[in-house]
């Protein structure tokens, strides 16, 4: 097995080399070992599992003209991390320069401390323990008289990372995470309809994961889209459950304040720092620090120490409100936020959320919904915002009419419409209820004055 002091050596030793080179500016080693468990549920039986571990290095150096070289390989022997080196090497003396790029994070005296990110139950599980997991989901289907199938995946990992500079960066981290997720399908004897559910859960520690809550909220949502009725155009009030909150403001609003997205003018809030986007309830952060989130650490994947980052403050899309890593903050001006991201050792960084926060309100969702005469529960649509514009148009999948307070029967060949910018400021009330799924943390929201298309004549 690599030790730590093995890993240490190994990227001393290349950071010296590269450094004998004039013509490198900065460079980097990234090093990732990932141990995992997968296991695959398919018209709910088993039908795949896997326990295996995966590790390897990558090296990025950028010339004095900011051009980028970028290699690496799970084969940590002398040979081929040679060669990768030269690939590097190579690739940055035929790139493209880009005076954009001016440098790698630097050294910070102090990096936050974050609790609760790594269970040592997680690391050690093996495919016997997790069977327990996936028992639950199983059963759930197959005790229910409409339940016909269920697709689900269960996942745990354990991640070591370790990140070196030529700024004088020598970070390590570990966590763990361990997610389940059940798509349940379900048939009414009558009707003959069929609809489908999907709930899922992301956690650090394995005392919180809870697969049998999970398959019974999927089962639960499947019935409540049953039945499906056709019904009038109407202009009305949407209630967003909180799947629906995170598709139509939450993901939006992600990709539009990825600072890469902003810089090359894809994002619907261009030129809109520090306006008023939406009414005073409307309150949003992202968060790396919270104990136990699965967003949270203490580093990004360049070595940036994570902070707290207010986006939306009663309404107003604050100055400061995009996600950066080193190069996008670099081209503003600005220090990187902590929101640089690698899927493994072998992708450059990129941008993306920690633990995103749309605020909860002070309303009971059952009043919100109990003061709706006509209206809409919306939980999912197939369709996404058009990034650059706002406009968001699509099928709703996944709602229920709602008549003098109350939930009705589901929607059929129903769609809506809106500007995102118009139903932000449209948001009239917020619940204090909220869930988390994941990085995403999202609560009830009204909006009103939504156009409802229907298909009843």
């Amino acid at each position: 097995m690599l030790q730590d002091h093995d890993i240490y050596s190994i990227s001393n030793k290349i950071l010296n080399s590269l450094n004998q080179n004039n013509e490198i500016k900065c460079s980097e080693v990234f090093f990732d070992k990932t141990s995992y468990i997968n296991i695959e549920i398919e018209e709910n039986s088993i039908k795949y599992s896997k326990l295996a571990s995966e590790r390897g290095l990558s090296i990025r150096i950028i010339d004095k003209r900011g051009s980028l070289g970028f290699s690496f390989t799970n084969k940590l022997e002398n040979k081929p991390i040679e060669s990768i080196v030269k690939t590097a090497i190579s690739m940055m003396n035929c790139g493209t320069p880009d005076p954009d790029f001016k440098n790698l994070p630097l050294l910070c005296n102090s990096y936050p401390e974050v609790k609760g990110i790594y269970d040592e139950k997680i690391k050690d599980l093996d495919i016997e323990d997790s069977s327990k997991y996936i028992d639950n989901l199983i059963r759930i289907c197959d005790e229910d008289e409409k339940a016909i199938s269920q697709s689900a995946k269960f996942k745990s990992s354990y991640n070591e990372t370790y990140i070196f500079n030529s700024n004088g960066i020598e970070l390590y981290g570990k966590d763990t995470i361990c997610s389940i997720s059940s798509n349940m399908i379900v048939k009414d004897k009558i009707s003959k309809q069929t609809s489908f559910g999907f709930d899922w859960q992301s956690v650090r520690n394995i005392r919180d994961l809870d697969s049998e809550r999970i398959a019974s909220n999927a089962l639960e949502k499947a019935k409540q889209h049953l039945n499906r009725k056709n019904i009038k155009n109407m202009k009305a009030p949407i209630i967003l459950t909180p799947t629906g909150t995170i598709n139509l403001i939450i993901s939006p609003i992600i990709s539009a304040i990825n600072a890469e997205n902003f810089q090359y003018k894809r994002s619907f809030l261009i030129g809109k720092r520090g306006e008023k986007i939406g009414t005073d309830i409307l309150n949003i952060e992202d968060n790396a620090l919270i104990n136990g989130a699965t967003g949270s650490s203490c580093f990004d994947d360049e070595g940036v120490p994570c902070k707290n980052k207010k986006i939306i403050e009663k309404g107003i899309f604050l100055k400061q409100g995009l996600l950066h890593n080193s190069y996008t903050a670099a081209k503003e001006g600005i220090d990187p936020t902590g929101n640089s991201i690698r899927t493994s050792y072998s992708s450059l960084p990129s941008i993306d959320c920690t633990n995103f926060i749309l605020k909860s309100g002070n309303e009971n969702k059952e009043d919100i919904i109990s003061d709706i005469n006509l209206g809409i529960l919306f939980e999912y649509s197939g369709d996404s915002a058009n990034l650059s514009t706002g406009d968001f148009s699509g099928l709703i999948l996944q709602g229920n009419l709602i008549e003098n307070g109350e939930i009705k029967h589901s929607l059929n060949n129903t769609m809506f419409g809106i500007n995102l910018l118009d139903l932000f400021q449209n948001i009239s009330q917020i619940s204090k209820e909220y869930q988390i799924y994941g990085p995403y943390s999202a609560p009830y929201v009204c909006v009103d004055n939504v156009q409802i298309i229907g298909n009843k004549n």
